[in-house]
């Protein structure tokens, strides 16, 4: 049995934004259906994949979200789209 994080599809603030943690029992196309590790004396839930999304692990986030290493060359871009909004854009020495 794997288990897996699942958060609301929508980012919208007015959902609740918990990640919840899924001991996964089966899994067809459309659905999870698993037991919330939090409260292992609930049945087994489904969990429909068009409204949870399946969310990484926090240590794999945090990697991801650190500067580059001093190596890498990167340098932001200002640069204008034609709305006129300041966009910011990565570009790469070559």
């Amino acid at each position: 049995m794997r288990i897996i994080k699942l958060k609301c599809e929508s980012d919208q603030a007015n959902f609740d934004q918990t990640v919840r943690e899924v001991a996964v029992e089966s899994e067809d196309e459309a659905n999870w259906y698993g037991k919330p590790v939090a409260n292992p004396a609930c049945l087994t839930l489904q969990w429909p994949k068009f409204a949870w999304k399946e969310v990484e692990e926090e240590g794999a986030r945090k990697a991801r979200q650190r500067s580059p290493s001093p190596g890498t060359n990167y340098s932001p871009v200002q640069e204008k789209n034609r709305c006129d909004e300041t966009i910011a854009r990565t570009a790469k020495s070559a």
